[in-house]
């Protein structure tokens, strides 16, 4: 009988590593998927907050657009001929009104350096209209390259240093 019990031994080192394998890959993954969602979310989040800062300017591009609309109906209504009119709404609207150009432009902050573009194109035509002539978002300040770390253009360095 002491045979039969040598002989029957239990195998469990092949299957023990295969199951440790799959724990180890089932929490890898895991460790992915939670990475992942939490960086879709914050993008989600930013996404969220750039669409609620274009509306909330773009909000006020309405109202401008409105003030200039009802500028010029008034304008209109008083009436003294074209250049008239023109001396006027540029009383009326100060710095927005461009008389060489004549348009009305204006430029509301958004974040990051951003702003709202709003070019309009006033009519005296019938009731007095106003036609959007530009209305798009901008960066607000100039962009400036980095030029002060050497970058490698493919050139032998001691060529690049001498200048020969």
């Amino acid at each position: 009988m002491a045979k039969q019990e040598n002989g029957y031994r239990a195998n469990i080192g092949g299957p023990s590593l295969i199951l440790i394998f799959i724990v180890m890959c089932l929490v890898t993954f895991g460790m992915l998927s939670l990475s992942t969602a939490k960086s879709e979310h914050n993008m989600a989040e930013r996404n969220a907050s750039a669409i609620t800062e274009y509306y909330r300017a773009d909000g006020k591009g309405e109202a401008f657009y409105q003030m200039v609309l009802n500028k010029v109906r008034e304008v209109k209504e008083k009436g003294q001929g074209q250049t008239g009119t023109q001396d006027m709404l540029a009383q009326e609207l100060g710095n927005y009104y461009h008389k060489e150009e004549q348009t009305v432009v204006t430029q509301i902050p958004m974040p990051h350096s951003q702003a709202l573009f709003i070019e309009l194109v006033p009519s005296f035509e019938g009731k007095g209209e106003v036609r959007i002539s530009k209305w798009n978002v901008i960066p607000s300040e100039d962009y400036e390259i980095d030029h002060s770390m050497a970058v490698w253009t493919g050139e032998d360095l001691k060529k690049q240093e001498t200048g020969k």
